[in-house]
Order: structure tokens, then C-alpha cells, then sequence
């Protein structure tokens, strides 16, 4: 098996930073590391970030390439040195399972610098990945097989995904577009924006605002969503092109005047409402308590 390490020397410039007091002249030192390994199917790819953005995408290669930037900012140069050295980074495989990690050292004093880590991750589209991150921005793109994401704090963007898709996150805010799968997401703070989604989705959150932009499409789509102190918007051309089964507790129901709801229940405390398509398959379900359940046209 051959594995392509290139670490390349670290690189000094210089960044000017606009203040109340006039400019400041941040001394930037990087140091990057690529690697690139051999894929065979039943490989995984782990990442795991502290301050990192993260970006994964595909290529035709049966290799994983990662190239990682380590990035210390500070007004004194010497300082962004000593800081990067606290920015801990490792690569390696064990078994079937390929690893990429950074952290903050907590050795010692408290880096003085600002640090980050970038990741650009470019591996088979059916690779299976796990990824984990802190702090940062997570951007996945064209997988075809397996995603799970742990995050806190970062934002995590995603678009034409495929497969076994689980996704848990903490006040970071969830994009979406042109998904496929079995989808799950966990999330508390953190806003739900989908376009273009198809395939079985269940959703639990809290405190947070999800919309969901949709086409009518061939390809079912069955929507299960459970929120806490959360507002869900559900937005398509054609609404009546899905059947529907809302229930709100402590909150409101608004749906076209022509979609004929069925109210089973209708009170202060809880409102249930129906509907039948005569013309789609898809399903949504929406249980939603102090929050409220809008259905409309774009």
C-alpha cells in the first residue's frame, strides 16, 4: 500500500485588520499537510475538527486526498509560532478506518492566537464518512453511500447527497439541497433549511425554524417531524400533491384555503388537521408543541 505524505514549510504573511484605533498588522503563519491513501470499498473516512472548516467532495480516484492547513493569527509572529505548535493534527489508518483529527492542545497556557484548521477532503462518492466538528463550517457534497455528522457550533451545508444520511447538531444552522436517502436529524438551535428533498426523513429538533422548499416529483417524499418550541414552514407549488397529518400543541395551523383540512381537533390547547391527496403518495407528518405549521404556495 502506498500513502503520499507531503508537509510543506510553513509560511509567513501578512493580513491588516481595521480597528477602532486604526490598522493592525496581523502576522497569518500556515502550515499545510497534504496525504493522499488508497481506497478500497469498506473503507471509511473519519474526520474529527476543532476550529475547521471541513470540506468534502468526490472524484473517479479509488484514493482519498486530504489537504490541511493549520492557521495561527496574532499581532506578533512569534506568538502565531508558538500558538500553532498547540494545534495538534493527525492522520492515520487503522484497519479499514482512516482517521483526520485536530484539536487544541490543553497542555499548558491558553494559545493567545486565533487558530483554525481547513480540511479539503476529496474521496469516492460511495465512501462511507463520519464527521465530527467544533467550532467551525462543514460543507458535503456528491456522497452516495453513508454520512453521519456530530456537530456544535458550526454551520453545516449539504447538497446532492444519497444513501444513510444521520445528522445531530447544536446550535449550528442545517442547508440542504437535492437529498436522497434515509435521512435523520437531531438538532437543538440550530435552523432547517431543505430544497429539493426526496426519500424517507425524520426530523426532531428543537428551538429552532425549519423550511422545507419542495417540487411535486415521481419520487416519494414521507416527511416525520417532531419540534419543541419550533416553527415549520412547508413550502410547494402544488401543496395538494401531499397528504398531510399536523397536529399542534400551544400553537397555530395555516394552510391554503383551498386544501380541504379535516380538523379532528381544534381548541386553544391542541389542533389536528388532515388531509388526503387525490393526485401524490407523499406523506407529512408534522407533531410540532409551542410552536406553529404553516402550508403554502412559494
Amino acid at each position: 500500500m502506498k500513502i503520499t505524505l507531503k508537509i510543506l514549510t510553513t509560511v509567513f504573511c501578512i493580513a491588516i485588520a481595521f480597528g477602532s484605533n486604526g490598522q493592525v498588522a496581523l502576522q497569518v503563519v500556515t502550515k499545510t499537510i497534504e496525504k493522499t491513501i488508497p481506497y478500497k470499498n469498506g473503507h471509511e473516512v473519519n474526520i474529527e475538527g476543532e476550529k475547521a472548516e471541513i470540506k468534502v467532495e468526490t472524484w473517479d480516484r479509488n484514493e482519498v486526498k486530504v489537504l490541511t492547513e493549520l492557521i495561527a493569527k496574532h499581532p506578533d509572529r512569534k506568538v502565531a509560532e508558538k500558538d500553532l505548535d498547540l494545534m495538534i493534527y493527525s492522520s492515520e489508518q487503522h484497519g479499514s478506518d482512516i482517521y483526520f483529527r485536530n484539536y487544541i492542545s490543553k497542555k499548558g497556557e491558553k494559545p493567545e492566537s486565533e487558530l483554525k484548521a481547513i480540511y479539503t477532503i476529496t474521496l469516492p462518492a460511495d465512501c462511507p464518512v463520519y464527521l465530527k466538528n467544533n467550532f467551525g463550517l462543514t460543507n458535503v457534497s456528491n456522497l452516495s453511500n453513508s454520512l453521519r455528522i456530530h456537530s456544535e457550533f458550526s454551520k453545516i451545508l449539504l447538497e446532492n447527497l444519497s444513501g444513510d444520511i444521520d445528522v445531530n447538531s447544536r446550535f449550528g444552522d442545517i442547508i440542504g439541497k437535492n437529498i436522497d436517502g434515509n435521512v435523520g436529524l437531531t438538532t437543538r438551535r440550530s435552523d432547517i433549511t431543505l430544497y429539493e428533498i426526496k426519500g424517507t426523513w425524520n426530523i426532531n429538533a428543537q428551538y429552532g425554524i425549519m423550511k422545507f422548499f419542495t417540487n411535486p416529483s415521481p419520487e416519494l417524499l414521507t416527511m416525520n417531524v417532531n419540534a419543541e418550541k419550533s416553527d415549520v414552514y412547508f413550502f410547494d407549488p402544488q401543496p395538494n400533491y401531499y397528504g398531510y397529518s399536523l397536529t399542534a400543541h400551544y400553537g397555530s395551523i395555516s394552510v391554503p384555503n383551498d386544501l380541504k383540512f379535516n380538523y379532528l381537533e381544534n381548541s386553544d390547547q391542541l389542533k389536528k388537521a388532515i388531509f388526503s391527496s387525490q393526485v401524490g403518495q407523499s406523506n407529512i407528518s408534522i407533531k410540532i408543541s409551542f410552536g406553529d405549521i404553516t402550508i403554502r404556495n412559494p
